[in-house]
């Protein structure tokens, strides 16, 4: 064998491994997915955003939409949000978590960590899971006050979703109605 055909061979044997691997990726996802009778579909994904906030206003009774997963619910999140606090450690904005934003939703139930600085700055975190009945397609930050807030300087939110879970069809039909 001749050296031109040598590289030949191993520029063609490279390109047959490389798509044999990326098939057997592609396997390899639609294997991450799995379906029980009686609940969604889920996929296994890696959606990660850090969204600074610092200098924005959000008028009074309004909300930041922060991120969407729709059609399909989120199963498995974590949601990590740096706001203002009072020295209780309670913030004036709400993050809110449901199928398409709505004013009349309850806020998420979020927990202060250790590490904030009530009065200034605190961090607060929640995990969401589709065991615990998780309807969530949106997540927003609220101001449920009567005034403005100017977000003060480390404002931010980081929201990793790792798993969402597709809607059956009749599901789907329901969620796109807006009901």
């Amino acid at each position: 064998m001749n050296k031109k055909n040598y590289y030949i061979y191993f520029g063609y044997s490279f390109l047959a491994a490389i798509i044999i691997l990326s098939t057997t990726n592609n396997v390899n996802v639609a294997f991450s997915q799995h379906e029980s009778q009686n609940e969604s579909q889920t996929t296994d994904i890696y959606d990660s955003l850090t969204i600074l906030l610092d200098g924005k206003v959000i008028d009074a009774k309004k909300f930041i939409h922060l991120y969407t997963s729709a059609p399909s619910n989120i199963a498995s999140a974590h949601i990590q949000a740096h706001l203002p606090c009072d020295t209780n450690g309670v913030s004036p904005l709400k993050v809110l978590g449901g199928m398409m934003i709505m004013p009349d939703l309850p806020p998420l139930h979020m927990t202060l960590d250790p590490m904030s600085t009530p009065g200034t700055m605190c961090m607060y975190h929640l995990d969401i899971s589709q065991q615990n009945g998780s309807k969530i397609t949106d997540i927003a930050l609220l101001n449920p006050t009567e005034q403005d807030i100017i977000l003060p300087n480390m404002t931010s939110a980081v929201i990793h979703v790792s798993e969402i879970a597709t809607a059956k069809a009749g599901e789907e039909e329901h969620a796109a109605a807006g009901h």
